[in-house]
């Protein structure tokens, strides 16, 4: 405490060469938490919409249906679905589960036709499943539209289909024969990416198992969670169901493996500019060190020469480095606090669409009082090991040389 009390006195003492180190720091601590404050928006939006654009926490399938979707799936189709659904939906934290049944078959116009690859599904479980998708007109079937379907962006432009409009669905059912079936358009759905927009398309359940001629059948289930927090705490449970139904499981990261590699991305930027921004700090506190302590050369041989050691000194000019790192954290954490109020309380940053996404978005910036608590302790360290060198240098003079210092 006596040490701190010196060291705060001493930069009091030297107003602007503190003012100048407190300001390098705070600038550096603020951009790097600013940074990582928008990485981590990023992240959550990118996990969110990734979850909240049908894809859900969890997905259960019959076991083996993964693998061998492709050769056969109507093989691996779950019957009496409606009481593994009631064993899912009594988990605490479960918000629903909705069951699907996936086609791909050709929707036709009157004038165009184009492959498409959809679902049949709950009404409003599916409602749910997309909050995070933009229905640019109409909206999804009524449950008094059996025969509605919606429609990708894409898909719309291919077909030249609109709400309203009449459309043809073609499929192949298990038996090998193909069934047909006239819908009518409801809603015109812009999903994130540009390849589900060009081959999306929704219809009732009931009405695909109809078509595929597969009654009381689904072929997946989607568990949504009231928070994605959840989920590491559900997987024992979801576990000991499926293995007691022949099923198995695949949370939302391993269904689309995009994710880890854009964090992966990110804490690799976030890497870069911490070295950077560290570098930039170490250097001008090193440089504030070197001429606070030239300038005091005299001063320390005084002090030295009245008995003071040198564990002594070498201690004064740590505990002055190690209030630079604290008083610049906390100035730098009001400078980041307060612009990413600003930034969020205005909406955000407008962004153009990421790569093959088809929607613009607002940036926002996500504080987390883990990151500053860690760049804060990373700051402090690098301050306190910065003033090493000029310490030393000033202990090692005789005492001698340190009074004759001009």
């Amino acid at each position: 405490m006596l040490y701190a009390k010196i060291g705060i006195r001493n930069l009091i003492k030297q107003k602007r060469k503190t003012l100048l180190t407190l300001m390098t720091i705070a600038l550096g601590f603020s951009c790097l938490l600013l940074a990582k404050g928008y990485t981590n928006y990023c992240l959550w939006g990118l996990r969110e919409s990734i979850i909240n654009g049908g894809t859900g926490h969890y997905q259960i399938f019959r076991a083996g249906f993964k693998e061998n979707k492709n050769d056969d799936s109507f093989a691996f189709l779950i019957q009496d679905y409606k009481k593994i659904i009631r064993d899912f939906s009594t988990m605490p934290g479960v918000k629903f589960v909705a069951p699907r049944l996936s086609f791909s078959g050709i929707l036709s116009s009157n004038s165009q036709t184009t492959p498409i690859v959809g679902y049949g599904g709950w009404l409003d479980e599916e409602r749910g499943l997309t909050s995070f998708s933009l229905i640019s007109k109409g909206s999804f079937p009524r449950k008094d539209e059996p025969y509605g379907i919606l429609i990708g962006g894409g898909v719309s432009e291919l077909t030249g289909l609109d709400v309203s409009t009449e459309a043809t669905l073609s499929v192949a059912m298990p038996s090998g024969a193909v069934n047909a079936m006239d819908f009518n358009v409801t809603g015109i759905i812009l999903n994130q990416l540009e390849e589900m927009e060009n081959t999306f398309a929704f219809i009732p359940l009931e009405t695909a198992q109809n078509l595929l001629d597969v009654p009381n059948a689904v072929d997946t289930f989607i568990i949504m969670l009231l928070s994605t927090d959840h989920m590491e705490a559900l997987k024992e449970r979801i576990q000991t169901i499926c293995i007691k139904h022949g099923l198995e499981w695949r949370t939302w990261d391993q269904i689309v493996p995009y994710y880890s590699g854009a964090a992966e991305f990110y804490s690799s930027s976030m890497n870069v500019a911490l070295i950077v921004i560290l570098s930039i700090v170490v250097f001008s506190i090193i440089n504030t060190m070197l001429m606070s302590v030239y300038e005091r050369i005299r001063e320390i041989g005084t002090m030295r020469s009245v008995g003071t050691t040198k564990g002594q000194i070498l201690r004064m000019i740590h505990a002055e480095s190690i209030m630079l790192g604290v008083f610049g954290c906390l100035i730098g954490f009001v400078i980041a606090f307060v612009v990413s109020s600003v930034v969020n309380s205005l909406g955000g940053i407008p962004l153009p669409p990421p790569p093959g996404n088809t929607r613009s978005y607002k940036g926002l910036i996500f504080l987390a009082y883990s990151d500053a608590l860690w760049f804060s302790l990373i700051f402090i360290v690098v301050s306190s090991l910065s003033s090493l060198f000029p310490a030393l240098k000033a202990v090692r003079m005789s005492i001698a040389d340190t009074l004759r210092w001009l």
